[in-house]
């Protein structure tokens, strides 16, 4: 080859060097038709129009030759059949191992049904032909999504923040004096005899990845924040509720052609109303607080050094809880009037937690842990299931990195996964809990050890 021919081939090299940490984010639209099964409560709703659409959100991170990827999807979570699917579409179309994914719910109350296993699936029809037609739908968007980030690996730095937003969320678990029973999601409470039965997490975690170049402009964001998203209510219309605002809020914000990507953090038992005064937001000034607090942290972003994505991932297997024959029976009676009379959401939440747990007693219950490592100082930990705020906090105390952040409903659900005191205080979520007492403390220990894996 000569000089000249040399010169002119170099002039067409790729700027991309070996050992470059890449980013890559996209979204595809997720909203069903009309007539699709809604998520979130325990009756059927079928979807009657669009509030805002719905996303399948993905940051894909390559470094050595090493992939992962984080996936949020506006969905109220997930389960394992369609994570299973989902991996392995993206396997097979992007070359990315399953288990370097990360696939998470937003949680949102006002998107569509996936199937359960259980009597939850016969109460919300998911099964109907809408409900099938759009979860067979999903693991081919999904991969959509993934396909398109990766093609869009950039070089690219990373920066974390850690912001506050104080008085937005709140534990819906209230004890009162005298009384062992918390209360559940009360209107107002009255602070001379009643106070919250647990903390909140009022951290918003922002992570930046902007171009390797001086100048360069956002590529995406990953936010965390942990609280229900239920502020649209009870209605038909598909909604991605507040965290649909917040990202887009972040985006116009910080960069136009930024994807900003919502992970909910340990969220089981927090909700957005303030039971101190009554007073419920609306997804837009949930949205735009949440959006605000992210503006003061995106300030003191700081820079990490990268390195190739450390990823561990475990099957844990939990005990299933067990009930008495007079449980089992008065669950039984139930379920077989449940379509003709309401029962309230709590009995009906603890039948189908009974039923479902008989049905599969011999069926182990397994919950996956998985932990992504970007730097030296920040890690990811995905978690199966609506976690109670107080094993985020004592994971988050434990990790070994400065910056963690915890998504839940993540690579499927076990459902509500309650600390070790509050199953003494009953009602709704310890109801609906399908794993025995400690099940929660044993997922932060496994999330710990894999965090101590990958920090190594």
């Amino acid at each position: 080859m000569t000089t000249r021919l040399l010169a002119c081939c170099l002039l067409f090299v790729s700027p991309i060097q070996a050992g470059d940490f890449r980013v890559g984010a996209a979204r595809v639209e997720i909203t069903p038709k009309d007539g699709t099964p809604l998520g979130g409560f325990y009756k059927f709703r079928g979807s009657e129009g669009v509030l805002d659409p719905l996303y399948a959100k993905t940051l894909v991170f390559e470094k050595d030759g090493v992939h992962a990827a984080i996936v949020v999807l506006d969905l109220s979570g997930t389960v394992r059949p369609l994570v299973a699917a989902a991996r392995k579409a993206i396997q097979e179309q992007c070359g990315i191992e399953g288990d370097h994914v990360m696939i998470s719910g937003t949680h949102t109350h006002s998107g569509p049904q996936q199937p359960r296993g259980s009597l939850m699936d016969d109460i919300t029809k998911v099964n109907s032909p809408p409900g099938v037609a759009y979860i067979s739908s999903l693991p081919g968007l999904i991969a959509h999504s993934v396909k398109e980030a990766k093609a869009k690996l950039t070089p690219a730095k990373a920066a974390v923040a850690v912001g506050k937003a104080e008085g937005i969320s709140f534990n819906r678990r209230v004890l009162r004096e005298g009384v062992k029973e918390a209360i559940w999601q009360p209107k107002k409470i009255d602070p001379a005899t009643e106070k919250p039965a647990g903390p909140v997490d009022p951290e918003v975690g922002v992570v930046a990845f902007h171009g390797a170049g001086a100048d360069a402009a956002p590529l995406g964001a990953l936010l965390n924040f942990a609280m229900h998203p239920t502020s649209v209510g009870a209605g038909t219309k598909i909604s991605a509720d507040y965290p649909g605002v917040f990202t887009k809020l972040v985006s116009e914000r910080h960069g136009p052609g930024m994807i900003s990507v919502f992970a909910n953090g340990c969220c089981g038992n927090i909700n957005h109303r303030d039971y101190i005064n009554g007073k419920r937001r609306t997804t837009l000034e949930l949205g735009t607080a949440l959006a605000d607090a992210t503006d003061a942290a995106w300030a003191s972003l700081k820079a990490v050094s990268t390195f190739a994505p450390r990823v561990r991932s475990e099957q844990v297997t939990l005990q299933r809880r067990s009930f008495t024959p007079e449980q089992i029976a008065k669950a039984k009676d139930m379920a077989a009037n449940m379509f003709t009379k309401n029962f309230g959401t709590v009995p009906m939440a603890e039948t189908v937690c009974i039923l479902e747990t008989v049905e599969k007693q011999n069926v182990p219950l397994l919950a996956e842990v998985q932990v992504i490592a970007l730097s030296d100082e920040l890690a990811i930990v995905a978690l199966p299931g609506e976690i109670f705020v107080e094993l985020g906090l004592a994971l988050k105390k434990a990790s070994p990195f400065k910056t963690t952040l915890i998504a839940e409903l993540a690579n499927g659900s076990v459902g509500y996964v309650p600390n070790r005191e509050a199953y003494q205080q009953g009602n709704y979520e310890i109801v609906s809990a399908r794993g025995e007492v400690g099940s929660g403390e044993k997922l932060v220990e496994v999330a710990l050890r894999l965090l101590g894996e990958v920090k190594k």
